[in-house]
């Protein structure tokens, strides 16, 4: 399986903040066992893990088919080239959710430190825990807001369980009705941690690289940067999105 497994498991991607690593090595408890991932130019992880890590670095994408179809210019050739082996991630959807609402207006840093702030024995707080406990702890600001009412509306009825099954309009329409889940979010959440490769999030980042290189610098909105990015990538534009985000950063 072609993988750059640091690059992958550090490139703003729900792992990078549940998971932890030193020297190469990334760990995690899944189930209250330790799970540990490692490459020195192989795959290695924890014995009797291999179908979770498999499912986690999503082990069916063929990225040289994937390089083909978004190798379309010369800004993503060479975001290819630099970023070869980076992969897209697929965690579980509430650890994700929780991720990405503490990454509004935050940076990767403070954003990992809140997740880890909201874990209790290598997992996630549930919503049902988040709705009942004091999270102050967690020094999420603003953030505490939403997630407190996206707890409760989930523990109210509006299921995220069933969006596996939705096509991805519905999907990201249904998503953006909890409190604090905007465009960028939702589609994080989808792109991560359920695999709508389509879908396209586009932060500061994302916006300032799209609009230089594909929109002649001239401002545009979020939802016309999509349509292009949809328009050009296709099923693949979250691996598009992926590799011009690292490109963007510099990493």
């Amino acid at each position: 399986m072609l993988i750059n497994l640091s690059l992958t498991m550090k490139s703003g991607q729900t792992p990078e903040f549940v998971w932890s690593e030193k020297d190469g090595n990334f760990s995690r408890l899944v189930g209250g066992k330790l799970c540990e991932i490692w490459h020195d130019g192989e795959l290695h992880f924890t014995k009797g893990f291999e179908d979770y890590v498999m499912e986690l670095l999503r082990k069916d994408d063929d990225l040289e088919k994937i390089y083909e179809k978004i190798n379309t210019d010369e800004v993503m050739n060479n975001a290819i080239k630099k970023y070869r082996g980076l992969r897209i991630t697929k965690s579980d959807p509430w650890e994700t959710t929780v991720s990405f609402i503490c990454s509004v207006n935050n940076n990767i840093k403070r954003i990992r430190k809140n997740v880890q702030s909201l874990m209790v024995n290598g997992n996630v707080m549930t919503p049902q825990e988040i709705s009942d406990a004091d999270i102050n702890h967690a020094r999420l600001g603003f953030r505490e807001k939403f997630l407190k009412k996206t707890s409760e509306a989930i523990m109210g009825g509006h299921s995220i369980e069933e969006i596996k099954n939705m096509n991805y309009d519905t999907a990201l329409a249904h998503l953006t009705k909890l409190h604090g889940i905007g465009d960028k979010v939702a589609n994080c959440v989808l792109l991560f941690g359920y695999g709508f490769l389509e879908s396209f999030p586009i932060d500061t980042w994302i916006r300032k690289i799209m609009v230089k290189n594909y929109f002649e610098g001239k401002k545009t909105n979020d939802k016309k940067i999509r349509e292009f990015a949809q328009a050009r990538w296709g099923k693949y534009a979250g691996y598009a999105n992926q590799y011009l985000f690292c490109y963007a950063r510099g990493l």
